[in-house]
């Protein structure tokens, strides 16, 4: 590494270095603590010192034409804007909100009124809105108008006086939704213009990491992050061709559908069993849906909504034999034997089998000890069923060699062939 490669390193990051600490800097004022300064003052300092730093970048640009330091400088006024709606959410809140004896020990941020709240929102909009569509400009020029529209309105949900889980979570959504229809309608190719677009997440940072550190969450909440996390972890894997990503959203959507089973009120007298085999069926749904969307991943999330709930099924037998854990066991075995045994799987066939028998042998013995509509009606419906199936699908396979038999007959023989 020649001496010039290391001085550009160099340059870079001490670059970084004094963005972070420029962020910082203004990050102390959303857990702010300063008693001796009026909440109006401290904010329009942050405003000023904000509104400088574009004003540098365009000396940086322009002056010494260094363009490197300046789109640093434009990044770092990005990451900005989201602590300046968290400052300006507090001022609201004071105002229209709940009352600042009911926020315990929330940082606060008190405005005078509410015309002074309304004020400073509309001031902070008119220094901000202008250098905002200038810095998407310069990272993103053709998509600088949308860019900036989307993010002026995921920043003002920050606005809303309301600290409850319902406004959170719809907050949250509608910001996560909006950026990841940017991105595919955008369709970002360079790294600055990735970076604005990334930008557009800030918001929902700040409303999810406000309200975990000083408001209540639920598992609700978590479930509503982790399903948005997930469907978009699907979609830039699938938009950029890259499997881990697309197949790691399994991930996401497993501990979404975890968070829905413990906060769901419909679930609080159903038992454990039950709740744990909705939990393979919800998950694998969302698998099939994965599945038929992404043709490079078809196969995986598959055999993950398979395996899934053919875990559901063997665990809760093995724990507390029921009449429903034992018919999916059965239904999943046999599936599984009938890949193994077309396709030549001998793992797939000898577990399908392994799967089946065990469904088998605790309905059975369940229909035995008790007597009861759930074990022996069920096992004969399911067995009527099955061979009801088959002989559905006998028929159809006749119907496709036939057709496949007469289309051969038709085709025109070839020219030049004895």
């Amino acid at each position: 590494m020649n001496n010039d490669t290391k001085l550009q390193q160099l340059f870079h990051i001490l670059r970084l270095c004094g963005a972070g600490m420029i962020v910082a800097a203004a990050g102390t004022f959303l857990v702010q603590s300063w008693d001796e300064t009026a909440d109006v003052s401290r904010y329009l300092a942050l405003l000023g010192t904000t509104a400088l730093l574009p004003a540098v970048a365009y000396v940086c640009g322009v002056r010494f034409q260094e363009g490197r330091s300046a789109r640093v400088l434009v990044l770092t006024f990005l990451a900005l804007v989201p602590i300046h709606a968290g400052v300006l959410g507090g001022f609201v809140l004071s105002q229209f909100g709940a009352p600042a004896a009911a926020l315990g020990s929330v940082p606060q941020w008190v405005a005078p009124s509410r015309f002074a709240a309304i004020a400073l929102v509309l001031g902070a909009a008119a220094v901000l809105g202008p250098l905002m569509w200038g810095a998407f400009r310069v990272l993103a020029r053709p998509h600088a108008g949308l860019l900036t529209a989307v993010s002026a309105g995921a920043h003002a949900l920050l606005l809303i006086p309301d600290r409850s889980i319902r406004a959170a979570t719809f907050a949250v959504l509608p910001v996560l939704a909006a950026a990841g229809w940017s991105a595919w309608r955008t369709k970002p190719a360079t790294r600055e213009a990735k970076l604005a677009v990334a930008f557009l997440l800030a918001p929902a940072v700040v409303i999810v990491s406000r309200q975990v550190l000083f408001y209540e969450v639920s598992s609700a909440f978590w479930a509503a992050i982790l399903a948005a996390f997930a469907i978009g972890l699907f979609i830039m894997g699938r938009k950029s061709a890259d499997t881990t990503v697309e197949r790691f959203a399994i991930v996401p959507t497993a501990l979404a559908t975890a968070a829905i089973m413990v906060d769901s009120s419909l679930l609080r007298h159903v038992r454990f069993s039950t709740e744990w085999l909705l939990y393979g069926w919800v998950t694998g749904l969302a698998c099939l849906g994965f599945a038929l969307a992404s043709q490079r991943s078809k196969r995986f999330f598959l055999s993950a909504a398979v395996t899934l709930n053919a875990l559901t099924a063997a665990t809760t037998l093995l724990w507390m034999p029921r009449p429903l854990a034992a018919l999916q066991a059965i239904a999943i075995g046999l599936g599984l034997m009938s890949y193994g045994f077309l396709g030549g799987r001998k793992s797939a066939l000898h577990s399908g089998v392994a799967l089946a028998g065990f469904g088998f042998i605790i309905e059975v013995a369940h229909a035995i000890e008790t007597f009861e509509p759930s074990g022996w009606l069920a096992l004969a419906g399911s067995g009527a069923g099955l061979v009801a199936m088959t002989a559905w699908l006998e028929r159809r396979a006749r119907v496709l060699r036939s057709t496949g038999a007469t289309a051969k007959v038709s085709e025109p023989e070839a020219v030049g062939l004895p």
